[in-house]
């Protein structure tokens, strides 16, 4: 807009020069006298000379006033000159001035942009080193308590190890959330999607948290739509996970009532199918002014709910930013003493295909015997734990404590396969890796570590791992691992 007012103030200025100019010409023509023509006889020369002189005055007259006319423009035009120049200085400097102050506030933005990034930053990587580092100990207390209880022990004992194996569980949960979240927040969380039977994924859910169903007196109900196919293309895990902490939140503040899982197809075309999830409980609900706040980080609807209910408060958090991912939006509808009604729909593509259930395989612990497994841990709690669970297989264990150790004594020797921890002193388990795969390019290495937010499965995998066991694990999840990696035979 100032552009376009300085561009018409520049051609009025010229216009008015313009005019000047011609006016002033005009002037100049008006003073020339008239000719005489000397041939005339006398008397009519005399009768001319008269009439020229009256014409001369009668011309004079008129060229003062036109003078005085001329004048009075020319000194308008000097005038609205001198105001434009006036205006033009004055918007030239307000433009400048306005500018600075843009400039000066585009950069205050600039570096409040920078300090809010640096913080976020920093409170990510604060809460995956939190995390990162309870794992640990974390590890130590399942670990005790698995081993623990695999001793048979007697029945008030077996009360106490299975109350701390619930806590341990319990307090997993929280760590998990806690490093998601902040895997969210530093936009590390990407999508990993492949074909999977979506009915098995919801009936595996469901019967997982059956027995939380139970202590809160509730009936789990699943009902999905027959139209629904048979095998999905999407990230069954991320599709899990929200699943899982709505189904907990529903669970959790619901007691002696119902909660649902629906499924139902939305639309069909040739490739894609769209599928509306719909998860409903008879629980306490959430005050409509609280019901926006419930999908913050940390936020429970009240104190007084956080303080009887518990949690982290960011399992919807978690569920909202996941979608966001996947490309869908969390609703809710709820009324207080009735209940809560969370709903979304997420697009996959299709085939038509019947279900084909693989048996779970079952590890014979027979032919575990004689293995040998290199453990690379330089924790000592952690050594105990690992080598007793493999030696509760007949699997042969020898402990190194460094990367370097690892890499010397895999150039002499041959194991049926490497445990090793990512976080080692000196060389650290990757680099370690990397410079066995260089000699050894068959003997499988599998990743035990704390995960953090900097690493995940595919970056430890690039490393030349052949898999991740992340601590604290289950005694089942880390026989099967092994077992699959051992050419284990399984029935």
């Amino acid at each position: 807009m100032q552009g376009f007012l300085r561009h018409k103030s520049l051609v009025l200025v010229v216009a008015l020069l313009l005019c000047n100019g011609y006016l002033f010409a005009i002037q100049s023509s008006f003073s020339v006298k008239p000719i005489l023509f000397s041939s005339l006889n006398e008397p009519t020369k005399e009768q001319g000379i008269n009439a020229n002189i009256k014409a001369d005055v009668s011309l004079d007259h008129a060229g003062e006033r036109f003078s005085k006319l001329i004048n009075i423009l020319s000194f308008s035009s000097v005038a609205i000159l001198s105001l434009l120049c006036m205006s033009l200085y004055r918007n030239n400097r307000i433009r400048k001035q306005s500018n600075k102050a843009l400039k000066e506030k585009n950069q205050e933005l600039q570096i409040a942009k920078e300090r809010a990034e640096k913080a976020s930053a920093v409170r990510s990587e604060f809460l995956s080193t939190v995390s990162h580092e309870l794992r640990t100990p974390l590890h130590a207390i399942t670990g005790l308590t698995h081993l623990l209880l695999s001793e048979k022990p007697e029945a008030h004992q077996l009360e106490y190890l299975n109350s701390l194996k619930f806590s341990a569980n319990h307090l997993l949960n929280y760590i998990n959330e806690i490093l998601e979240i902040t895997r969210i927040e530093s936009n590390t969380l990407e999508l990993d999607e492949n074909y999977f039977d979506f009915r098995i994924l919801l009936s595996d859910l469901v019967n997982s948290i059956q027995e939380l169903a139970k202590e809160h007196k509730n009936e789990l109900i699943l009902d999905i739509d027959d139209r629904i196919p048979t095998r999905t293309f999407g990230d069954r895990i991320k599709l899990s996970q929200v699943l899982l902490n709505l189904l907990n939140n529903s669970l959790k503040f619901t007691s002696n009532g119902s909660v649902k899982l629906h499924a139902r197809v939305g639309a069909f075309d040739k490739d894609w199918v769209s599928i509306e999830f719909i998860i409903s409980d008879t629980g306490i609900g959430i005050p409509k002014d609280k019901i926006e706040t419930v999908f913050e980080s940390f936020k429970q609807g009240s104190n007084e709910i956080n303080r009887k209910y518990g949690g982290t408060g960011l399992g919807l958090a978690i569920v909202k930013r996941i979608l966001s991912v996947m490309g869908s939006k969390i609703k809710v509808e709820s009324e207080m003493g009735k209940g809560s009604t969370f709903s979304f729909t997420c697009y996959f593509k299709y085939e038509e295909q019947a279900s084909v259930q693989i048996p779970e395989k079952v590890v014979d612990e027979s032919v575990l015997m004689e293995k040998k497994v290199l453990l690379v841990e330089d924790n000592k709690i952690n050594q105990m734990i690992t080598k007793r669970m493999l030696e509760k297989k007949s699997i042969l264990c020898e402990i190194v404590e460094t990367g370097e150790d690892a890499v010397s004594i895999l150039k002499e020797r041959k194991f049926d396969l490497v445990l090793m921890d990512v976080h080692l002193p000196g060389m650290n388990g990757t680099t370690a890796t990397e410079q066995i795969r260089n000699f050894d390019s068959t003997t499988p290495i599998i990743a035990l570590t704390a995960i953090s937010l900097l690493e995940n499965r595919d970056m430890l995998m690039g490393y030349g791992m052949s898999e991740v066991i992340t601590k604290p694990f289950e005694p089942t999840t880390f026989y099967k691992t092994i077992a699959q990696f051992m050419n284990v035979s399984v029935e």
